[in-house]
């Protein structure tokens, strides 16, 4: 009885750490939660989908995005929860992602578990639960925290190699495939894995094929039904087309799309090193190869067949980090070996793996605190994208706005359906044109306002409107956010045609 109550006391010792880390960085994704801000861009559309869902009752038919799983897993939350209005159901959509990705730093610490003791396996799920991007994406109500929850899970039960792990592995990682194609990378990797360490045994068919089966099994109902929908099963169909468009960049542009790719994903490798992974991942990295033996050969397998479809995004020129939070799980075991090898040379190790904590803490927060997005710029444009909704009709695209101007006009009762093609502010590309004139006139049939700010991503000719409005007597401005006591300065004109018409006839 006493030894049962100093196992179960040590056991509380040791996750207590983990329990405090995991409410801090709970705590941190609830300090810098966005209260006032709607689901913009992708959240958006995985938003009213899942909405629609719960509206019609069933899968919609039409509107279906190529990874529609976080739709899906959301309507279920959606029909069981009762809120008032659509609002305060995107927060929930919020909420739930956060807190996805607060729970993945159970899994993350025992995959750093099974190869480091416990003080340091604390350490590597500090390093992905107080990461700033970690934590900006899980604020965001996209598919990568339960993608990266179920994809960790998997990983730590497949380690086990016990049959009814892998098989449940196998089973989370059709899940991951429903939720993102990416999925299908990681399930190679386990077959992989699993050939590699059974070979010709027998438990290929008692293990191997069975958890093959059903991961199958798992799928095709949901690749018959985006076939149907869609055209495309968004799971293997998108893997050979995107191999083909490899091989195709590769033979029409040669090395040099291959390498512009590969320069992307190094950069973007070193810059989400920063603050968190920069002293150790790299080090740990040459300390992983120093050391590395056959229970350590995973990580290079997975973390090989993983970054496939990443350099795929990188070659195609992707501009975001966010494929490769995937990794992260992985990026925190490796640093782990070079924190080993820094505190061997000390001998109070606690008290120094303490200090690593709080610095990893706090780089993390002044990381965030310096590139943070600016809340109250974005609250002012959304109100003021409701304020265009109320006096436009037709809009130029602008790179900030155009988001806000979108949300602006969701249904605020829920449920509801909403397609693209019910927005009735249309939003008119300025790709390919450098003239104002020529813009309006290509746009007139659907043209009806400009919207301009010192944005450095709009056009020169629609950053000349705002600095230089005089210039141009067929714009009347009909809004200015600084008349209305808005901190960020926005203007809206509407097109006179009339005096525009004249003024070209008077040019020719």
């Amino acid at each position: 009885m006493i030894l049962k109550n100093s196992i179960q006391q040590k056991k509380v010792k040791d996750f207590f750490p983990l329990v405090v880390i995991f409410f801090v960085g709970l705590g941190l994704r609830f300090y810098y939660f966005p209260y006032e801000l709607p689901l913009i861009v992708d959240s958006l559309s995985y938003f009213t989908y899942s909405t629609e869902t719960v509206f019609l009752g069933h899968l919609p038919t039409i509107g279906v995005p190529a990874n529609n799983g976080w739709s899906m897993f959301m309507s279920f939350w959606f029909s069981i929860v009762n809120l008032e209005n659509t609002f305060q159901y995107m927060q929930l959509q919020r909420i739930i992602s956060l807190s996805l990705s607060s729970l993945t730093v159970i899994p993350v610490y025992f995959l750093c578990r099974k190869f480091f003791n416990n003080k340091l396996a604390i350490v590597g799920a500090s390093l992905f639960i107080f990461d700033p991007r970690i934590i900006l994406n899980s604020l965001l109500g996209i598919t990568e925290p339960l993608f990266i929850l179920l994809s960790t899970i998997a990983l730590v039960l497949f380690l086990k190699y016990g049959r009814k792990e892998i098989i449940f592995s196998l089973i989370l990682v059709s899940f991951c495939t429903i939720i993102r194609s990416e999925g299908l990378f990681l399930f190679l990797a386990f077959i992989i894995l699993f050939l590699i360490k059974f070979r010709a045994s027998k438990e290929i068919f008692k293990t191997l094929l069975p958890g093959v089966a059903i991961f199958l099994l798992i799928l095709i109902p949901v690749m018959d039904y985006r076939i149907e929908t869609t055209g495309t099963d968004s799971i293997f169909l998108r893997a050979s087309l995107g191999t083909s468009q490899t091989l195709s960049i590769a033979n029409q542009d040669g090395i040099e799309k291959i390498t512009d790719g590969i320069e992307l994903f190094v950069s973007y490798l070193g810059w989400i090193m920063i603050p968190g992974f920069i002293i150790f991942l790299p080090f740990g990295i040459v300390q992983f190869f120093r050391n590395r033996n056959k229970e350590t050969n995973f990580i290079i397998v997975v973390t090989l067949v993983s970054s496939i479809p990443i350099l795929y995004a990188y070659f195609v020129q992707a501009q975001d980090t966010r494929y490769l939070y995937v990794l992260y799980p992985i990026f925190c075991l490796l640093s782990l070996f070079a924190i080993q090898k820094y505190i061997s040379k000390f001998n109070r190790k606690d008290i120094l793996l303490s200090i690593i904590i709080v610095g990893i803490l706090v780089s993390s927060i002044t990381f965030y605190e310096y590139k943070k997005i600016d809340f109250d710029k974005e609250k002012e444009l959304f109100e003021i994208g409701k304020i265009t909704v109320d006096i436009t009709s037709g809009i130029n695209s602008h790179p900030t706005e155009s988001r806000y101007t979108r949300v602006a006009q969701i249904p605020n009762e829920w449920p509801f359906v909403f397609h693209d093609d019910m927005y009735e502010i249309k939003i008119i590309s300025t790709k390919g044109y450098e003239n104002l004139e020529n813009y309006i006139i290509n746009s007139r049939n659907e043209l009806t306002h400009v919207i301009v700010d010192s944005n450095d991503d709009l056009p020169e000719f629609l950053k000349d409107v705002y600095y230089n409005e005089e210039k141009y007597d067929y714009l009347q401005k009909i809004f200015d956010s600084k008349e209305k006591g808005y901190s960020h300065h926005m203007k809206i004109f509407e097109i006179d045609f009339q005096k525009l018409d004249n003024k070209m006839i008077g040019e020719i």
